[in-house]
């Protein structure tokens, strides 16, 4: 005889589950849009420095790493409301209402996209001035360059989609825009993979920051997923793993 399992205990088990503190051999949910090489798609082989990162970062304390992709809007309202346990590749000023661990689990190094024939070079933020500049729609840059993104509106254009910055690099190169505005390490990735080399190149850098991971504050067990982070991070960086990890993506440790 099969019994059936009332709705009202089933969701009260499920809440359990979600909120409970983190132990050794937990799955924990982390999401991310397509970030390349920061996060990545999954099925492509390398899903991203910051989520191998994590994935070995958590696995020292006995957790399972479950990796699912999303727009970025999608992932962080899926995180507060305790759909996923954490959104990766967030900046300290991002998304203030959600605890974060403190090691970085990468930098953000903005840059400037323009057409291999445009003579512009970036002087500071106000050289942008009259320039239509293609985004990334929820996207945050920094606190001064998100400033002054919202004072220039008219002249800002955000791409949404879970391949952003290649919408963003089309749109150039058909002149719907004349500057595209993104992260140094995903723009030269997408110009490398997208075959786009000789038609596009890099015309000037702005300040970013240090990238690290935002919990659910509707789990539980975010502060605790946040410091097993920071101590596996240590752990891979004294260890020589953190290294190692980076250099795969052609990328060096930024301590």
């Amino acid at each position: 005889m099969t019994l059936k399992m009332p709705f009202r205990w089933l969701a009260v088990i499920l809440a359990a589950l979600a909120t409970a503190p983190a132990q050794a051999g937990d799955s924990v949910i982390l999401t991310a849009d397509h970030w390349c090489p920061h996060t990545c798609d999954p099925q492509s082989g390398h899903a991203g420095y910051m989520i191998d990162i994590a994935r070995e970062a958590l696995a020292l304390a006995g957790l399972k790493t479950i990796y699912q992709l999303r727009p970025w809007a999608t992932g962080l309202n899926e995180v507060r409301s305790g759909l996923a346990d954490g959104i990766v590749g967030i900046l300290p000023t991002e998304a203030p209402d959600l605890p974060r661990n403190h090691l970085a689990l990468g930098r953000q190094a903005n840059a400037i996209a323009v057409r291999a024939d445009d003579t512009f070079s970036l002087d500071g933020l106000g050289s942008l001035a009259g320039r239509q500049i293609a985004t990334v729609k929820d996207y945050s840059y920094s606190a001064a360059i998100d400033s002054w993104l919202l004072d220039h509106a008219p002249q800002v254009s955000a791409q949404s989609g879970d391949h952003a910055a290649e919408g963003n690099l089309d749109r150039l190169l058909n002149q719907s825009v004349d500057t595209v505005l993104d992260d140094e390490a995903v723009l030269r990735e997408t110009i490398i993979r997208t075959a786009k080399s000789t038609k596009v190149r890099i015309a000037g850098h702005l300040s970013g920051g240090s990238l690290h991971i935002a919990f659910s504050p509707a789990r539980q067990r975010g502060k605790a997923l946040a410091d097993i982070l920071d101590d596996g991070i240590a752990r891979l960086r004294q260890t020589g793993r953190l290294a190692e990890i980076l250099a795969s993506y052609g990328l060096a440790d930024w301590e």
